[in-house]
């Protein structure tokens, strides 16, 4: 088992889930862990060798681009509906991250059945 795989999964499905739980709640603190969560799991993401995670790791970068100014919109600006505008953007990539998540995970599984 990747153990690798398995923690950025972990967290980007939290980092997805926790924004959407934004989303539906309007809660501060969710926006704060959904922020967190995200940036671990974009951390995670360092240093991979496919295009398949190159390209996740884009969509991550683009989901801490959205809900890092979310937070700045939420808490210093008070504008609740910039927030959850920039929100949405982060939920779309966090979306397509995930997606090509299973993409490379079947594709791994391919390449594994095609050894033996």
């Amino acid at each position: 088992m990747d153990w690798r795989m398995v923690w950025t999964t972990f967290f980007l499905l939290m980092a997805l889930t926790t924004t959407v739980s934004y989303l539906f709640h309007g809660n501060g603190y969710e926006l704060i862990v959904a922020v967190c969560m995200n940036l671990i799991a974009t951390t995670l993401k360092l240093g991979a060798r496919r295009t398949t995670g190159a390209m996740t790791m884009a969509a991550s970068l683009v989901a801490d681009i959205h809900l890092i100014p979310a937070m700045g919109a939420f808490y210093i600006l008070q504008n609740l509906g910039l927030a959850t505008a920039l929100a949405w953007g982060a939920v779309v990539a966090n979306v397509v991250s995930v997606l090509l998540l299973i993409i490379e995970a079947v594709m791994r599984q391919m390449e594994l059945d095609d050894m033996m």
